[in-house]
């Protein structure tokens, strides 16, 4: 029997949290490319997260973006980053410095514009009024599913940086006192099975 939530106490408003998501880009064959996916892997493995919060692994959406995020109040999007900095650096952006990139410029390789696609939400009236763009600048995009060092030792910095912007939007995320093994399946060697398997 799955225990219900407590019910609010009689004539107090529901409180429903914000739909929010967090939302990871990159093709997971190309590199550090696939930063976006490893972060998620490694905030799942390492952090408590309500069962309301979606986990969106949308690869390399392109134009579609806004197709998979309409209606959300509140996003936080994974990425390599099109950044000026040192392989590694994690970088923290909001809506602001997203209205503030000139069209056509892309601030992550993986939506023709990020901007664009949530102007366009908002011009529906289904933008997420609150985004935060969590992102890696890349040493090595080029065919492979391994990160490169830089951008691996990134990562659990990267996890905590999600984390937080997960708490600054109002989301409860609790660290664990022993981390899991991130599931990262396209990162370990193929496995050999026998026909007798």
């Amino acid at each position: 029997m799955i225990p219900a939530d407590p019910l609010p106490a009689p004539g107090a408003p529901r409180v429903t949290p914000p739909r929010t998501a967090v939302v990871a880009l990159g093709s997971i064959v190309m590199g550090d490319d696939g930063a976006g996916a490893a972060v998620l892997a490694a905030l799942e493995a390492g952090w408590d997260l309500p069962r309301e919060l979606e986990r969106l692994d949308l690869g390399t959406p392109g134009p579609y973006f806004a197709e998979y995020v309409r209606d959300y109040e509140q996003l936080v999007v994974i990425d390599a980053l099109r950044s000026p900095g040192e392989p590694g650096e994690v970088k923290c952006f909001d809506e602001s410095t997203l209205r503030a990139v000139p069209a056509g410029d892309r601030l992550t390789p993986h939506v023709l514009d990020l901007g664009e696609a949530l102007a366009r939400l908002a011009f529906e009236g289904r933008a997420p009024a609150k985004v935060r763009v969590v992102g890696i600048v890349p040493d090595a995009v080029r065919a492979g599913t391994e990160l490169s060092a830089s951008v691996r030792s990134a990562v659990p910095r990267a996890a905590m940086a999600v984390a937080g912007a997960l708490e600054d939007l109002g989301i409860e995320a609790v660290r664990r006192a022993r981390s899991e093994e991130p599931v990262t399946w396209w990162s370990r060697p193929p496995r050999r099975i026998s026909p007798a398997d």
